[in-house]
């Protein structure tokens, strides 16, 4: 009888090491892990310590899934010297590529398809000017961003956050920075 459970054993093994396991990426309207309930903006006035600027910030936590395993995310905006920028990140986020290939979604919406730009060091995603002003006032009334980092032979990052109240907590920003201006919203993330 320990002979039999032995040889089953021997063969459920070599059958897990034979057989590859195949992990799929997480679709995004698969399971997502979601944001914090309620949106919260917490503005700052900020320095950009290596140029020794004073701008405003603004910075809102979400969520960054991978492989099924979740984390905290950031999205920051800053303004400094008129020159705004969005910058998502999250812990282990390494970028190899200036370019980086995303889509995102707004309210359960499709997912469009959009290129950002990898942070100055390989981590997070930024963009900058105009392209950052009309992705931040895409936010506008809208209560969710799913943004996914498509990432090729791998599983993409999923951001989510809770941006409700966009427009009114970023809009001493929007006014200090000329946000006015801004381009056209359809033109976000292109």
């Amino acid at each position: 009888m320990q002979r039999h459970r032995l040889i089953v054993s021997a063969a459920a093994a070599v059958l897990a090491w034979v057989v590859p396991a195949s992990a799929a990426p997480p679709e995004p309207d698969g399971e997502i892990a979601s944001a914090p309930a309620a949106a919260t903006w917490i503005l700052i006035d900020a320095r950009d310590h290596a140029g020794g600027r004073s701008g405003a910030a603004a910075v809102l936590f979400g969520v960054a899934q991978e492989r099924g395993r979740s984390r905290q995310a950031s999205l920051r905006v800053a303004c400094f010297d008129g020159v705004t920028t969005v910058h998502i990140d999250t812990a282990a986020l390494r970028l190899g590529s200036s370019a980086v290939a995303v889509t995102y979604s707004l309210d359960g919406g499709p997912f469009r398809p959009a290129s950002w730009q990898a942070g100055a060091d390989g981590s997070g995603l930024d963009l900058s000017a105009d392209r950052a002003v009309a992705f931040v006032t895409e936010l506008y009334g809208k209560t969710e961003l799913r943004l996914a980092l498509v990432r090729p032979l791998s599983v993409p990052f999923l951001f989510t956050f809770a941006v409700a109240g966009a427009e009114q907590s970023l809009g001493t920003m929007a006014e200090r920075c000329r946000w006015s201006a801004a381009p056209e919203i359809s033109d976000a993330g292109r």
